[in-house]
């Protein structure tokens, strides 16, 4: 029996039409998904559980996917080797041809059939160990939620299935929004009554704590989208569960939560959930990790790394990244910070490189080897001391980076995002990081216990946002950090502390998403002038890729998202 999802069997025929006719052949010689075949076998099984998993690492980590995540929001701006610039700064060519659009599309249907049929086949597995029945079907409908929740939220009304499919679906049927995410809270409901593991990890595998976590972060989108007191309630309720039973810590050093030492998600005490980026484990389906998104490790050291090799007294490093300068901080994002106070701005960005073998110029005759050669700052530099600099090393403030507006002047320098660093890559070339992309924190959680606690009128609510904000505090600072109650009944606070904790986690963008189109234009055109020219309220939602709706035989129901061509 064939079962190949939406997208796939579309593109697979395609791929027919254009002359490649055994490719719908290739995988079904050994009757791998028949009752009684391969994937009823323990060894099988594991195999298509694999399948399951290896789609996160198209997205934990990736430019693109960073894109469509983070971009076009109100912290981040393109940078000068931006590859998605019509998602970026919603141009007019931003449409349903748009490749990123179908490889989201395409890549989370085609995963979303990997565990419609791992759910099927997995009552049928004689495990040695009866336990892992309940617990593998946990992990995969946990998938199945996640790929489901992007998909929703992104697209909006889109097609659902449970189901392997048996055949191409040529009418696909929108389901609502409402609809699909029933099923994914069952799925995730499910999870919690499952065999899941209770540990802080399991190396890279679903957790009974990342079920709830992943369900607390839903209620609370649901919640804002609805403006549910219920469901605020809800959301509340489970994350501080995680925090309170759960076997995580908030570090009061927030630099050793991304610091190389700590980056496998196995250990790090923040880290509820993880796509695992090492070359080793298993869990992953190694051949598929071949892939036009440059899937072969983790890329957020490339991606937010400036360019600094071409400037005076530089070559490019190991220390200092390979700088393929895709995104960069809005001003905004720069002014939400308090560094006086607050640790997250020094661990977050880079400020200072420091000269280490590049010709300097006849502009800087008194740079020194070893000592600054470039000193980016937020602030403003008084002339004297420019001048004091001037031959020295180079400066860059706020007013060489960005205009007065706010939009970006130098898309090429500026003062980077540089928590995701990754000092022990072999080479200065190598873009595989092997850094875990970090999906779920327990930081999140006090979050959501504080935003949805506030809206829900819980009392201690306050009191989860001071505890956060404490252990971020620079020494000394704790009092200075903490909060008034009108804090967090504030959406602009909200929005500002879960940017100063979060950036560059792949939710900002679902943030403003969740808070309705007047929050999500007015904070996009405040903080993004590059965006806020061009956003607009249908922007709430991508575009479904033109190759779906060429190929669909109900054109007229299956209708593209209002705005786009």
């Amino acid at each position: 029996m064939k079962r190949i999802t939406l997208l796939y069997a579309l593109a697979a025929t395609l791929m027919v039409c254009s002359g490649c006719s055994d490719f719908l052949e290739e995988h079904n010689r050994s009757a791998v998904t028949t009752e009684g075949g391969y994937y009823d076998t323990e060894k099988g099984f594991e195999s298509l559980i694999n399948s399951c998993y290896t789609p996160l690492r198209f997205w934990g980590g990736k430019s693109a996917a960073m894109a469509f995540s983070e971009t076009g929001t109100d912290i981040l701006a393109p940078g000068g080797g931006c590859d998605y610039p019509a998602i970026v700064s919603y141009q007019n060519d931003f449409d349903g041809t748009n490749p990123i659009s179908k490889e989201y599309y395409d890549r989370f249907y085609k995963a979303i059939n990997f565990c419609n049929t791992a759910i099927y086949h997995v009552k049928n597995v004689p495990f040695s160990d009866k336990a892992l029945t309940s617990k593998r079907e946990a992990e995969v409908r946990f998938l199945r939620a996640y790929y489901y929740w992007i998909l929703v939220e992104t697209f909006g009304d889109t097609y659902y299935t449970d189901q392997p499919s048996e055949s191409i679906v040529m009418a696909p049927r929108k389901t609502s929004v409402s609809e699909i995410y029933t099923h994914i809270f069952e799925d995730l409901d499910f999870c919690m009554d499952s065999r899941l593991s209770v540990a802080q990890s399991d190396g890279g595998r679903v957790t009974m704590w990342a079920a709830k976590a992943l369900k607390a972060r839903l209620l609370l989108t649901r919640a804002s989208e609805l403006n549910d007191k219920a469901l605020y309630e809800q959301a509340y309720t489970l994350a501080k569960e995680v925090i309170d039973n759960g076997p995580f810590e908030l570090s009061k050093d927030f630099a050793s939560v991304f610091d190389m030492e700590n980056s496998d998600g196995n250990g790090n005490k923040e880290v509820i959930w993880y796509i695992d980026y090492s070359s080793t484990n298993q869990l992953y389906n190694q051949e598929m990790d071949n892939d036009i998104i440059r899937s072969g490790g983790n890329h957020t050291h490339l991606i937010f790394c400036m360019k600094y090799d071409d400037q005076p007294g530089m070559v490019r490093s190991i220390e200092y990244g390979r700088p393929f300068n895709h995104y960069m901080p809005t001003r905004y994002l720069l002014d939400c910070y308090d560094e006086n106070i607050d640790q997250r701005f020094e661990v977050t960005f880079r400020s200072l490189w420091k000269a280490n073998g590049g010709k300097t110029g006849d502009n800087y005759p008194y740079m020194v080897q070893g000592d600054t050669a470039i000193w980016v700052t937020k602030d403003v530099v008084p002339q004297v001391k420019r001048q004091w600099a001037k031959g020295r090393y180079q400066i860059l403030d706020r007013t060489d980076i960005y205009h007065e507006d706010g939009s970006v002047k130098s898309q090429k320098q500026c003062m980077p995002i540089s928590k995701f660093e990754d000092p022990t890559r072999a080479t200065v070339n190598e873009d595989r990081g092997t850094r875990d992309a970090f999906i779920i924190r327990v930081a999140e959680m006090y979050l959501i216990v504080a935003e949805a606690g506030a809206k829900a009128g819980k009392a201690d609510a306050l009191a989860y946002m001071n505890i956060l904000r404490s252990q971020r505090a620079k020494a000394g600072k704790e009092e200075a950090m903490k909060v008034a109650q009108s804090d967090i009944e504030d959406i602009d606070f909200i929005l500002d502390e879960r940017a100063r904790e979060l950036v560059g986690e792949q939710l900002r963008w679902f943030d403003l998403k969740r808070m309705g189109s007047e929050i999500f234009i007015r904070r996009i055109k405040a903080g993004n002038p590059d965006a806020g020219k061009n956003v607009k309220a249908y922007h709430m939602l991508r575009p479904f890729p033109q190759t779906l709706l060429d190929a669909i035989t109900n054109k007229d129901e299956f209708l593209q998202n209002e705005g786009y061509k």
